[in-house]
């Protein structure tokens, strides 16, 4: 079972395209190892994204009070609680975290998995992505390549158990 690799974002929206562009480059790296999903913005859509059994990587462009720049990595599991906390995570309106917590208002049940963002700094309609983010992407895709194969190596593991 392929790990499901989910990139939201806006392909016109500065560096809010990163995300996108990484899930591309993941799909071309990884092949049949996993399945991917370049989800736009689908704001309460993204429960239905959700709803597999396969481990999911979710990817985003983030707006938080963090510096322009950081990556943020959050299983699952807490990203409902770290988006709610603090500022929002997503630069969206309607972020994974609120799908979360509306899922789990809703009894949907979270796959496993684990979410990776950079925190961005220039999300104008028809903005190029800025020159310090493309640069912070290579942390972005060195994180979500190695919680990929992070969350391969889990469910391997728990296949030999079985």
């Amino acid at each position: 079972m392929a790990v499901r690799v989910i990139a939201l974002g806006s392909p016109h929206g500065g560096d809010d395209a990163l995300a996108l562009e990484l899930g591309a480059s993941l799909g071309e790296r990884y092949g049949e190892r996993v399945e991917l999903r370049l989800a736009g913005r689908p704001g309460p859509g993204l429960l239905d994204l959700l709803e597999t059994a396969a481990p999911v990587l979710l990817l985003d462009v983030v707006r938080s009070a963090a510096s322009p720049g950081t990556v943020h990595r959050v299983p699952l599991a807490e990203l409902e609680s770290r988006s709610l906390a603090e500022e929002q995570v997503s630069s969206h309106g309607f972020g994974p975290g609120e799908a979360l917590e509306l899922g789990r208002v809703l009894g949907r049940v979270l796959p496993r998995g684990t979410f990776v963002g950079l925190e961005g700094e220039r999300f104008e309609l028809g903005a190029e992505p800025s020159p310090a983010m493309r640069a912070a992407c290579v942390r972005f895709a060195a994180a979500a390549s190695d919680a990929l194969e992070q969350l391969e190596q889990e469910r391997a593991s728990c296949t030999n158990r079985v």
